[in-house]
């Protein structure tokens, strides 16, 4: 079952729904904020989507405020540093999920979420939203639902949205061409000038435009995706770790395990050897 924790906030459920190549959920949480709460300054290593459902407040990414009221939502992506301050006077109330994976990034941009533009600025314009929302709540212990509830809720925002990316035959062909490239390939050696020369861009070009629709570089994305993807068989399998470095693109244990640490904290034997509690993942617990 998922791990519920109630610190400061009212409900909060730690997750590991990644089991899917495409989309993974890791955090759903309510939180009535107390006036002028606020946490951060944090760096995240997933998409977290704040829903507010009432009040005011503030987000700070990359030092830049986003004024935020209800009925409205926030994107905070990974890698920006942000804080998120409730109003002193009228503190929001929000729901949020914490999420990551190859369709999420597509369905983010297709909503238009962005670094440029997180505010999505028209929830009162989905009757269900809250519904939906809430859904995850009730029934988090509930993997297949969760999931599917999330193509829902995305079906329901992309469909709504007034900030849809302008250019979606242009930018997001390539950042799909990215995405896709490396969930095939990530097992080979990959190099950022690979991922410009296979999208035909000139690759500071490239690296700007992924980093802008996904708040990840390229290189930073590639890292991620191989991580997942090694304390998966590093959890579900026998392989010897030497044997899944080789799986995950690198050429020996070594440059493997060095990685790996670096990315989660403990080495991949220590990954392996330790009970991790169902529901939170060694990354989430460390970023979020």
């Amino acid at each position: 079952m998922p791990n519920k924790k109630s610190r400061q906030y009212d409900e909060i459920y730690f997750l590991n729904y990644s089991n899917y190549s495409d989309i993974s959920l890791y955090e759903v949480g309510m939180q009535r904020c107390i006036p002028s709460y606020s946490y951060g300054p944090i760096i995240r290593k997933h998409y977290i989507i704040h829903f507010v459902l009432s009040g005011h407040g503030t987000l700070y990414l990359n030092n830049k405020p986003f004024a935020v009221h209800g009925q409205q939502a926030f994107l905070v992506p990974p890698g920006a540093v942000s804080i998120v301050q409730a109003d002193d006077k009228d503190p929001w109330y929000y729901i949020w999920i914490l999420i990551n994976g190859s369709k999420a990034i597509e369905l983010l941009f297709d909503t238009g979420f962005s670094l440029e533009q997180p505010v999505y600025t028209n929830l009162s314009k989905i009757p269900e939203i809250e519904t939906l929302l809430n859904a995850f709540l009730k029934n988090a212990e509930n993997e297949l639902f969760c999931i599917g509830n999330l193509y829902h809720l995305f079906d329901k925002l992309i469909t709504s949205s007034v900030n849809k990316p302008a250019l979606m035959d242009g930018s997001l062909k390539y950042i799909n061409t990215i995405v896709n490239y490396i969930s095939v390939k990530y097992s080979e050696p990959i190099k950022v000038q690979d991922l410009a020369d296979v999208c035909g861009l000139e690759r500071c070009y490239m690296t700007k435009l992924f980093k802008s629709a996904t708040g990840f570089s390229p290189q930073e994305y590639l890292i991620s995706f191989r991580m997942k993807r090694a304390r998966k068989l590093l959890s579900d399998s026998k392989l010897p770790i030497q044997h899944i470095a080789y799986s995950v693109g690198y050429k020996d244990q070594f440059s493997f395990s060095k990685a790996f640490r670096k990315f989660n904290g403990i080495s991949p034997s220590v990954y392996r050897e330790e009970s991790v509690p169902y529901g939170k993942p060694l990354s989430d617990i460390k970023s979020t």
